[in-house]
């Protein structure tokens, strides 16, 4: 079994060890914040908890709920933020040594912490602080310094020695600190970049010019290049996997004629970027429920009495690369509109811990275009920094400080209209999509109004770098490498851009409806299938394109449901069909090809194991349920399909029919199909898997001491319930009552070993048992399991 599990992505499958790198610390080496603790005022909150450990935090003001949140958030995970802190800062190496992966992950996914070091120091610097925190409202920055001021109180009872017991991996260690407001603006403003900047961490970090002695040939006497780009290199996370599901139903699709929002994030298991369930009341102003990513003092994804909303990732691109003609003789300075400009240097020295526990300094030099940060390019086949071009990269969510100001104004939203003109409005969210829904409104929303770089399709013929931009953007649709020696080549402006250089909302996609929208992390184009979204720009998405396993099923569940072809009662969408169909654990893949691979592979002369393993997946449901038995034969195959590459379906995608194509499988690939099928089987019999194992008996969370077991599988394997399954809310409003909303949190609320909501939810989770949210006063007294009154 354990071979088993080591064969698959560990990533994959939630089982990264939990043995985090743990660390925070005082100001220190260089690069940190330099601004002081949050100022002494008065702070004031009651925690009420709930099953689950979920927190209800009532206040008189902005700065109480914020002051609860950071209290109850440090309760619950400490050490989790404690070492996000020293990430941001740019101070691992300091602590930990420069070789160590800086997460296990992240949106900044795993670079050595040296590297995150210098990232963080040069990208998220003080100035870039101070201009983020210049731009928010005072009432974001009341919510701000009460979150800080509540997380220090926690720090401090911890340092003083309360609350034995918890916390143990970092309550004792010298970087647990205190922290400024700033470290808090650090942290949001690196969750902004998720996206962009964040996604090329090593990248970044290691641009640097040639020596001047190493003069490399011109680009234009060197034979054509030949990159090697992986396109997922350039998704959210740098793989497969990250993203999320959602549903909103109109009135014309639901039983009772109200709208119903399904939301369904596919997110991070553990580490800094995981969610955490938290409600917020401020009477008069705010009271919102929701999922915040950790360190975030407002709700990302949530609820209130009268709006609901969910997020899935965009498939916009949030930078673009340029190509820089340098100045002959001096890799350090380019030529822009025929003037020569000189890169800004800046050194940087980071501390770091040696093998005996002293500290020495290291110092390295980053550079910067008028663009944005050089990027070293050299991992994907492309020229590294040499004497005739380099590369740099512009970043629209460096620019964009109206992200947190849109999600504080959601949080406090009271119709689906006010929603949808603080989209417009602000233009701030950095790399969802969104869907959402309001009570007494009739319509689903979809919208992808969200910060985009403004190259619109008609400048890519006169300003693709030459020659390696064509190459590029034919590997990875959308993503244009410019020519960064001319100013006509930057990003345009509309007449109604929120910021420099941003589409404006009138040139970007949303949908309104009575019917119902979706999204599985495709593009916008197929939000409705009867309603398609079309001409809008690469950069924000494909069109007319071929949709993923994921995405196919998801709107046949739908059209099923719809149909009264599911095998639930009735034809319309309610709360309690749609919590059973959406982890259901359909492998939409075995749907579509099993039968024609067994009738393929399963003749002949057969092993003893590839005839068990046939009548086993003869027998199987096709689902990845927990006491499903077969399913992990069929994702060794599949995965050892998909990594041949093979050209499975003898249908080919017809855009016109982009829910039932491609289908069948390819007869010309017989031959590879028995042979992918034998290497599967064998593979799991040298690994020791028994054939005829429990799905339930193979996968876990990754919580060390509980074994608790895991249904679902791979999105690219046809599983709309997929292993990241992370927060879901599924959310109506009842003609005569208060908001109702279900939820789960896979990962559960704290990950502190010694909290006892360390794994309660992730069982409810593997028993599948929704949580009925309490939301009102009497529902929060019905439910609460503890409370406290703290103040400063």
């Amino acid at each position: 079994m354990r071979q088993y599990l080591q064969r698959r992505s560990l990533v994959q499958l939630g089982l990264i060890g939990t043995a985090l790198m743990l660390g925070a610390c005082k100001l220190g080496g260089g690069g940190g914040s330099s601004s002081s603790p949050a100022p002494d005022r008065g702070y004031q909150a009651t925690i009420e908890r709930t099953t689950y450990g979920i927190p209800h935090i009532t206040a008189e003001d902005f700065g109480g709920a914020g002051y609860g949140h950071g209290y109850a958030i440090a309760e619950d995970n400490l050490c989790v933020l404690a070492d996000a802190f020293v990430t941001f800062r740019g101070e691992r190496s300091r602590f930990f040594g420069p070789d160590a992966p800086a997460s296990e992950m992240s949106t900044f996914g795993t670079p050595p912490n040296l590297e995150a070091d210098f990232f963080f120091r040069f990208i998220v610097n003080d100035q870039q602080v101070a201009r983020f925190r210049e731009a928010q409202s005072a009432d974001v920055l009341e919510l701000l310094s009460g979150f800080t001021a509540g997380y220090n109180r926690y720090v401090r009872e911890i340092r003083d020695g309360m609350h034995p017991g918890r916390h143990e991996a970092c309550r004792d260690e010298e970087w647990l600190a205190t922290t400024t407001e700033d470290d808090h603006m650090r942290r949001l403003v690196s969750l902004n970049l998720a996206a962009s900047s964040a996604n090329w961490v090593e990248e970044i970090a290691s641009a640097q010019p040639p020596q001047a002695a190493a003069a490399t040939r011109s680009l234009m006497r060197s034979a054509p290049p030949q990159p090697d780009i992986d396109p997922e290199r350039f998704r959210l996370g740098r793989k497969e996997g990250i993203g999320s599901n959602t549903y909103a139903f109109g009135s014309d699709t639901t039983e009772t004629g109200r709208s119903l929002l399904f939301a369904n994030p596919h997110w991070y298991s553990s580490g800094i970027d995981r969610f955490y369930q938290v409600h917020m009341t401020v009477p008069g102003k705010m009271d919102i429920f929701g999922a915040s990513i950790m360190g975030s003092p407002m709700v990302q994804m949530g609820f209130n009495n009268n709006i609901a909303w969910a997020h899935t990732v965009s498939t916009a691109y949030r930078f673009t690369l340029y190509q820089l003609q340098l100045v002959s003789g001096d890799p350090t300075r380019y030529v822009h509109d025929g003037v020569e400009k000189a890169l800004e240097a800046v050194e940087l020295t980071v501390q770091v811990r040696q093998e005996d526990g002293s500290l020495s300094p290291v110092t390295r030099t980053l550079y910067r275009s008028v663009y944005g940060p050089m990027i070293n390019l050299a991992a994907l086949g492309l020229p590294a920094w040499n004497e005739q071009l380099a590369f740099t990269l512009r970043d629209v969510n460096l620019e964009n400080t109206r992200a947190f100001e849109n999600f504080f104004a959601w949080n406090q939203a009271e119709s689906l209209n006010e929603f949808f003109d603080i989209i417009q409005q602000q233009v701030g969210i950095p790399w969802v999509n969104t869907t959402a829904i309001g009570r007494d409104d009739s319509r689903a929303l979809y919208s992808d109004i969200t910060a985009v770089p403004n190259v619109p399709d008609s400048m890519l013929a006169e300003c693709l770098a030459q020659p390696l931009g064509p190459i590029v953007i034919q590997v990875v649709p959308g993503l244009p490498l410019l020519d960064g020696s001319r100013s006509a080549c930057d990003w345009r402006t509309d007449a109604d851009s929120r910021q420099p250089g941003a589409f404006g909302p009138s040139n970007l996609p949303h949908l309104f409806t009575t019917d119902y929208v979706a999204n599985m992390n495709d593009s916008y184009w197929l939000s409705n299938p009867d309603q398609r979204l079309t001409g809008f720009d690469g950069i924000i998405g494909r069109e007319d394109y071929q949709q993923t396993l994921r995405t196919r099923l998801g709107h046949i569940m739908v059209r099923e449901r719809l149909a009264g072809l599911d095998g639930l009662p009735g034809d319309r969408a309610s709360s309690e069909n749609i919590r059973k169909l959406v982890l259901n654990s359909r492998v939409y893949s075995a749907e579509l090809l099993k039968d024609d691979v067994l009738d393929t592979a399963c003749t002949g002369a057969l092993t003893a194991s590839e005839r068990q393993a046939c009548d086993i997946l003869a027998n199987w449901d096709n689902t990845g349920e927990l006491d499903a038995v077969g399913a992990h034969i069929w994702t060794r195959f599949w995965e050892t399909v998909q990594e041949q590459q093979l050209n499975l379906y003898a249908t080919p995608f017809d855009p016109a029919q982009p829910l039932d194509t491609p289908a069948g499988l390819n007869p010309a690939i017989s031959a590879d199909i028995r042979s992918a099928f034998s290497a599967a089987v064998a593979d799991l019999v040298a690994d020791g898997v028994p054939l005829n194992a429990r799905l339930g008996d193979l996968q876990f969370f990754p919580k060390p001491d509980e074994s608790i077991p895991q249904f679902g599988g791979e999105g690219s394997e046809g599983y709309f319930t997929v292993l990241r399954n992370s927060h879901l809310h599924v959310v109506d409003f009842p003609e005569d009552g208060p908001v109702r909303g279900y939820t789960l949190l896979s990962g559960s609320q704290s990950t502190d070993p010694n909290s006892p909501h360390y794994a309660d939810y992730s069982k409810a989770y593997s028993e599948k048992q929704w949580h009925a949210l309490p939301f009102t006063r009497e529902q929060i007294e019905t439910a609460r399991i503890s409370s406290i009154e703290i103040e400063e």
